[in-house]
């Protein structure tokens, strides 16, 4: 997450990096976030920001419809009013995240508190809210039934009902079958070497030496196929692969 800033404007995410003190005179570059956590740079005057300057610099035109949050060191948001005010100075402040909203809402991640400003959630930005990485973890919606389930990286929870929603994060366990054997891998996205590893753990490039993928029982994007080097699939649960190896020698 890198934006650049015209010279003369102090950019407080870049001082916070380099360990630098900030500038006493303005003006400062900030990031305004949206409900999916992607930021833009925004520019304000005055190193005390209150709520409601923050909703102008992110060029909102009806403010009482709007929350704003400032993100903290550790990825939590506390909710900003618009009298309230946060010095840029300060460690930690240099990224806000506006949403239209008139309601705060509480989840639970991993035991942690967080709070949010729309009425729904993805778990990809579950995931970046907490900092965990996005291709070897999954975000787990916890139901008092106890059906417990995945909620992927585009799926969308309704924060609406009544409690608050808890979430666990776990890191991605997926069962594929790769020349009829069973094989637990860790991510979602599998290159080509590491579906010819899976088949042959020693297995190193040599110009005499062909690999030939193919795939059946994937996801939707790519169900079935075949993989050169430098290719990726998406995989699930039950995916199979077949690797033969030729020696050209």
């Amino acid at each position: 997450m890198q934006h650049e800033f015209e010279e003369g404007i102090e950019d407080v995410a870049a001082a916070i990096a380099s360990g630098r003190g900030i500038k006493s005179d303005g003006p400062y570059g900030i990031l305004i976030g949206d409900e999916t956590l992607n930021y833009r740079a925004a520019v304000v005057r005055s190193a005390t920001v209150t709520g409601a300057q923050i909703l102008a610099a992110a060029g909102v035109g009806n403010p009482v419809e709007h929350v704003a949050f400032q993100v903290l060191q550790g990825g939590q948001l506390e909710s900003l009013r618009p009298d309230e005010s946060v010095d840029l100075r300060s460690a930690g402040a240099e990224r806000f995240v506006i949403f239209r909203s008139d309601r705060i809402f509480r989840i639970l991640v991993d035991d942690r508190t967080l709070d949010w400003g729309a009425s729904r959630i993805t778990g990809g930005t579950i995931k970046r809210l907490i900092g965990a990485k996005a291709f070897t973890h999954d975000v787990w919606q916890v139901l008092p039934s106890g059906g417990d389930h995945v909620v992927g990286d585009e799926d969308f929870v309704d924060l609406t009902a009544p409690g608050v929603e808890r979430f666990v994060i776990k890191p991605i366990s997926i069962r594929v079958i790769v020349n009829a054997r069973p094989r637990e891998v860790h991510k979602r996205v599998l290159t080509y070497w590491d579906v010819v590893k899976l088949a042959f753990p020693e297995a190193v490039a040599a110009p005499n030496t062909v690999y030939s993928i193919t795939y059946a029982r994937g996801p939707h994007r790519n169900p079935e196929g075949s993989m050169v080097d430098g290719q990726q699939v998406w995989i699930k649960d039950g995916m199979t692969f077949y690797v033969t190896v030729t020696d050209k020698s």
